[in-house]
């Protein structure tokens, strides 16, 4: 009797095998149909109007920990390319060039050429110490090193170049573009020698180029009447030739 019970147990109809079946193909399907269908990528839309306020918002108040970190790893990346070195130099006239191979980030070096354009001048090694961003470790690595041209040099350098100037101002001389001009063509007129040319042409290359014809004078030890004699001779672009 028993065994018919369970034998009972294990017996199915033909409709019910047919439901068994249907149900595990049902099983199957969901298990399966997850890896058959991609699944449908949720759309995002942004408000433009949001977005552009946001992104006016960053512009006014820019994350300074961001700012700072991005330019020391640029400055750092920068440092990386140019072997420092020490040597004798005077900051009235040392280009970009030669400060960064003094090992100082381009960010104090921009600071000081800026320096100069707008009129400033070191009178003295510890004047270094006015350059904002300049640490005091840097300042004290480069004082012993720097040598600025004395002020009598300056003068006979200036007083000598304005006699060659009196003795020469009836001469002409050609026409030069103040941003392609070699040292050749500076040496063509009167008060300005092979030192002069040179130190033109660093200053030049130094502030990327002359924006206009007054910024010539600026250049260390140009006096001011060697300027004005060959400021007529002077252009900086086609137009200004014609």
């Amino acid at each position: 009797m028993q065994k018919n019970t369970l034998a009972e147990w294990f017996r199915f109809s033909k409709r019910e095998r047919n439901a068994s079946f249907i149900l595990l193909f049902i099983i199957a399907l969901v298990i399966v149909l997850p890896y058959l269908v991609p699944a449908k990528k949720a759309q995002i839309s942004i408000d433009k109007d949001v977005q552009q306020q946001l992104d006016a918002y960053l512009q006014d108040h820019p994350s300074s920990t961001n700012q700072s970190t991005y330019a020391a790893s640029i400055d750092t990346t920068i440092n990386d390319t140019v072997k420092t070195q020490l040597f004798f130099f005077d900051p009235n006239i040392l280009n970009e060039e030669g400060f960064r191979k003094l090992g100082l980030p381009l960010k104090t070096v921009h600071t000081i050429i800026n320096y100069r354009t707008k009129g400033g001048y070191f009178k003295s090694p510890e004047d270094i110490r006015k350059i904002y961003g300049l640490s005091k470790t840097e300042a004290d690595r480069l004082i012993p090193y720097i040598k600025i041209q004395s002020t009598n040099t300056k003068q006979k350098e200036t007083s000598g170049q304005e006699q060659q100037v009196i003795n020469t101002t009836t001469h002409q001389y050609k026409k030069i573009n103040i941003n392609t001009a070699t040292a050749d063509d500076w040496k063509t007129f009167p008060g300005i020698g092979d030192v002069l040319a040179n130190r033109i042409i660093k200053f030049r290359t130094s502030i990327g180029g002359f924006k206009s014809v007054e910024q010539v004078a600026k250049t260390y030890g140009l006096g001011d009447s060697v300027f004005q004699a060959i400021k007529p001779y002077l252009y900086i672009n086609d137009a200004e030739n014609k």
